[in-house]
C-alpha cells in the first residue's frame, strides 16, 4: 500500500504533465481580424477556425446556468463546487469516475457556438435540459469528492457503486423506485447504475423549482432516496476528502473546424505551418507523457485480487492467455521467465506482454524511458520496473519488485483484455 501510494503520485504527475501540455496549444483570441464591424465574430470566420485555436470560456447561457447552480448549492450551505471545464466531447457531459471534474461539451461555451450545434447535433439543449444536466453531474461531482460511496447507508440506499458501468442495462418498466430529473433521456436513466441513481436524486433534491415531496409522494422508493438525501445534507458540507481532478480531455485536443466538429456548415480549411513553433515542440513532447499515462493506467488497471472477494481465474493465467503462452513458449512457465527476463533487462523502463497484429504471436518487449511504445501491439500485460515502483519495500531488488506485481496481477483483467482485442489463439 505504501508503495501504490508513492506510485499513484508519480502518475498524477505524468498526467498533470501530460495535461499541461495539452493546455499549453496556441489559441487565437476569440474576435479575430476578420471579425464584423460591430465587433462580433462572424459565422463564417467561426466555421473554418480550427476548434483548439478557439479562446473559449463560459459565457451568455452557460455562464448563466453555471452560476444558477452554484446558487444551488449556495442555497444549501453547500461550499464545494466541482471543477467544470470545456471538454472535447460534441454533446457529451460526463464527470470523471471518482474525480471532481465535469467535463461540459465546448460547443456550448457561448451563444453562437450554442445555436451551431444545436443545428448539427442529433440533439439539442435548452437553457432548462442545461440547468438540469448540471446539477445532474454537480451530484455526480459531490459524491466523489466527499466519497459517499463508501458510506454503508448510502450504499445500502443506492447500491454499490464498484459495480460495472454498461450503455446497454435491464430496468423495470414504470418503477417508482427511481427518481426522474433529466429531460431527453430515458426515464429509467437512474437504474443504469448507483451512481446515475444518486445524482438524478440529488439534482431532484437541489433544484428549488420541485416540490419533491409532493411529486414523489406515491413513489415510496424514490422518496425514500430523496428524504436520504434531505436528511444527510450536513455529509456535503466542509472540506471534501477527495479533490482528485483526474484525467481531463479539454476542447483544445480537438483538432476539426468548428464546422466539421459540429457537422455545419462550412468546409475544413487547411493552414499549413512552417519553421519552429511552441506548438511543434509541444507535439514532440507530448507522446512521452501520454505513453505513460497510457502504461501506468495498464499497470494500475490490473492490479489487485479477491477485491470483490475470492475469484477464480484472478490467480493464473487464463485459457486464452494460456493457450497463446503455449503458441509462442512452448509453456506459462517458459512465457512468465521470458517476462521475467524482460524486467530484468529493461533499466527503469517498462516490461510488456503485448500481441503483434503483424506477426500475430504474443511477444513480451522491453520499452526504455523515452522509447516509444510497439505501434499497433495492444499492451496486455504492464510492469514498471523503474525504480518508484518498488524502492519502498524492495530497496533496489529489481527482481522482488517484478515479482511482487505479478503476484498481484489480476489475470482476469488481461484475458479481458485479449477478449476485447478480438486475439485468438
Amino acid at each position: 500500500d505504501r508503495a501504490l501510494t508513492a506510485h499513484l503520485a508519480v502518475y498524477q504527475q505524468a498526467v498533470d504533465r501530460l495535461n499541461a501540455s495539452e493546455a499549453a496549444y496556441p489559441m487565437v483570441e476569440w474576435k479575430p481580424a476578420d471579425a464584423s464591424p460591430d465587433g462580433d465574430v462572424t459565422e463564417q470566420t467561426l466555421l473554418t477556425t480550427p476548434v483548439y485555436r478557439l479562446d473559449l470560456r463560459p459565457m451568455g447561457t452557460l455562464d448563466e446556468c453555471l452560476q444558477t447552480v452554484s446558487d444551488n448549492l449556495a442555497a444549501k450551505s453547500i461550499t464545494f463546487r466541482p471543477s467544470w471545464y470545456l471538454g472535447v466531447a460534441g454533446d457529451d457531459f460526463w464527470t470523471t469516475d471518482r474525480a471532481v471534474s465535469v467535463n461540459i461539451p465546448w460547443c456550448f461555451a457561448n451563444p453562437m457556438l450554442w445555436r451551431l450545434a444545436n443545428r448539427g447535433q442529433r440533439t439539442s439543449y435548452t437553457p432548462e435540459e442545461m440547468l438540469r444536466t448540471l446539477r445532474h453531474e454537480a451530484g455526480h461531482a459531490l459524491c466523489y469528492a466527499f466519497e459517499l460511496w463508501r458510506d454503508p447507508e448510502w450504499a445500502a440506499t443506492f447500491g454499490d457503486s464498484r459495480q460495472a458501468y454498461h450503455d446497454d442495462f435491464k430496468y423495470v418498466e414504470g418503477s417508482r423506485d427511481f427518481v426522474e430529473y433529466l429531460i431527453g433521456v430515458r426515464a429509467h436513466y437512474a437504474q443504469k447504475h448507483p451512481d446515475e441513481d444518486f445524482a438524478e436524486t440529488f439534482a431532484c433534491w437541489l433544484d428549488p423549482g420541485t416540490n419533491w415531496r409532493q411529486q414523489y409522494a406515491d413513489w415510496p422508493g424514490a422518496l425514500k432516496k430523496l428524504q436520504f438525501v434531505d436528511d444527510g445534507w450536513a455529509r456535503f458540507t466542509g472540506n471534501p476528502p477527495n479533490t482528485y481532478a483526474g484525467r481531463c480531455e479539454p476542447y483544445t485536443l480537438e483538432t476539426r473546424t468548428v464546422a466539421d466538429a459540429l457537422g455545419v456548415g462550412a468546409p475544413p480549411r487547411l493552414v499549413w505551418p512552417t519553421g519552429w513553433s511552441e506548438h511543434a515542440e509541444l507535439l514532440k513532447a507530448e507522446p512521452a507523457a501520454y505513453n505513460e499515462v497510457l502504461l501506468h493506467e495498464a499497470l494500475f488497471g490490473a492490479m489487485g485480487r479477491g477485491i470483490n472477494g475470492p475469484t477464480t481465474g484472478e490467480d493464473a493465467p487464463g485459457p486464452s492467455l494460456t493457450a497463446l503462452a503455449q503458441a509462442n513458449w512452448g509453456s506459462v512457465e517458459s512465457y512468465l521467465l521470458d517476462l521475467r527476463l524482460c524486467a530484468a533487462a529493461c533499466g527503469d523502463g517498462w516490461a510488456l506482454t503485448t500481441w503483434d497484429r503483424r506477426r500475430l504471436q504474443l511477444r513480451n518487449a522491453c520499452v526504455m524511458p523515452g522509447q516509444p511504445l510497439p505501434v499497433d501491439c495492444p499492451v496486455l500485460v504492464a510492469l514498471d520496473m523503474n525504480s518508484h515502483a518498488y524502492a519502498l519495500d524492495y530497496g533496489g531488488s529489481r527482481h522482488l519488485g517484478a515479482a511482487a506485481q505479478l503476484e498481484n496481477l489480476n489475470w482476469l483483467v488481461v484475458e479481458a483484455k485479449i477478449a476485447i482485442a478480438g486475439i485468438e489463439s
